[in-house]
């Protein structure tokens, strides 16, 4: 009794931390690693992430699940959304995840499209590959992508500003990116010819400032040098990159206009502009507007909380119940036969006594 009792108290003690909001963190927060096992055979480590809640990398469950799997839309500025799939009684699927027909194949893309590449651009939008080089071969197994990368792919057909803003599908330019969170950039992976690509942040009011009659971005300027952060290389191959907005970008700003860029290895210095990137603003999240997100979620924590309190408190009173039922009993004392339902003293003493007290009265009244 006692170590379940314990037990019980520890799962009670750990509920104001969910109430409290310690159980929510947004930004990313890495996992426990794992292995699997590429194409190739390679053995490589995956380290699975959280993403404003969400998942990325996670280890394959052993079962594979008959139901749709959730996948993860984005907003206008790249914040990720889990949609979940649900089948209806006539067999069709609602919300389900999204297909990407052929824009992924080994012979689309820069690859595939070399050969009807007009001007050096090919038919997908992407930078046309020299005939000798080799194809970019994929380290995934069929739909292992999507499995481990649920977020929406970008393609063509979901360009920014109807393909001006190739290969971007998010953020939109105008968007806001609050301090402390983390949002998706995402690019249609087969543009460039290189397996690595690189993201730049880039000021706006500084190339604004430094730039000649206000052109922004000119071949002569070297963007690397206005870049206050660039990434890590990427792997190209997964079309996105998860930005967390450091509040060290802002220094004492209320908000910063800000270009995102890709780079490429092959790509030239003087090739890279801004001139057909999305421009954002990247907003200090005030401590007001931080007080009241955390409000809202604590009181929907709040009220999910509860019920689970109540419960595990009529729990305990049941367990509680049963477990000194024995201890609570109370043996009352056997009477004996002789007095059972018979009064101690004789009936006719009690009327003897009230008849002398009635004469008593009688008399004293007469005096």
């Amino acid at each position: 009794m006692k170590i379940y009792f314990s037990k019980l108290l520890l799962v009670i003690a750990a509920v104001p931390g969910l109430v409290n909001g310690e159980a929510k963190t947004p930004g990313i927060v890495p996992l426990r690693p794992w292995t699997r096992t590429a194409p190739d055979g390679a053995v490589q480590t995956v380290t699975p992430v959280i993403v404003e809640g969400i998942t990325i990398s996670a280890r394959p469950p052993v079962v594979t699940p008959t139901a749709p799997i959730p996948w993860i839309s984005l907003k206008n500025n790249g914040a990720p959304v889990t949609i979940k799939p649900k089948v209806k009684k006539e067999g069709i699927t609602e919300k389900a995840s999204p297909t990407y027909g052929t824009w992924f194949a080994e012979n689309t893309g820069v690859a595939g499209a070399a050969a009807t590449a007009v001007d050096g651009v090919s038919k997908t939008g992407g930078k046309t590959q020299d005939k000798n080089q080799q194809q970019l071969l994929s380290k995934y197994f069929p739909g292992e992508f999507e499995r481990l990368n649920p977020v929406i792919r970008c393609t063509p057909e979901k360009y920014l500003e109807h393909g001006e803003l190739a290969p971007f599908c998010s953020p939109f330019s105008n968007t806001e990116l609050m301090s402390g969170h983390a949002y998706f950039i995402t690019w249609y992976s087969k543009y460039f010819n290189d397996t690595k690509v690189r993201i730049n942040l880039l000021d706006y009011d500084t190339l604004a400032i430094t730039s000649p009659d206000g052109d922004i971005g000119t071949e002569h300027q070297n963007l690397k040098e206005f870049a206050f952060y660039t990434t890590d290389w990427i792997d190209n191959e997964l079309g996105y990159y998860y930005l967390e907005i450091d509040s060290e970008w802002l220094k004492k700003r209320f908000e910063r206009a800000v270009y995102i860029q890709i780079e490429s290895p092959n790509e030239a210095i003087e090739d890279l502009n801004v001139n057909h990137v999305p421009l954002v603003k990247f907003i200090r999240l005030s401590r007001a507007h931080k007080d009241n997100t955390r409000y809202q979620n604590q009181t929907l924590e709040v009220v999910l909380a509860v019920p689970s309190i109540v419960g595990l408190f009529i729990v305990f009173l049941v367990a509680f119940h049963f477990c000194t039922k024995k201890a609570r009993q109370i043996k009352m004392p056997r009477a004996s036969r002789k007095f059972v339902g018979r009064s101690s003293r004789p009936r006719g003493i009690y009327e003897q006594l009230n008849d002398t007290e009635a004469g008593m009265s009688e008399s004293k009244n007469y005096d």
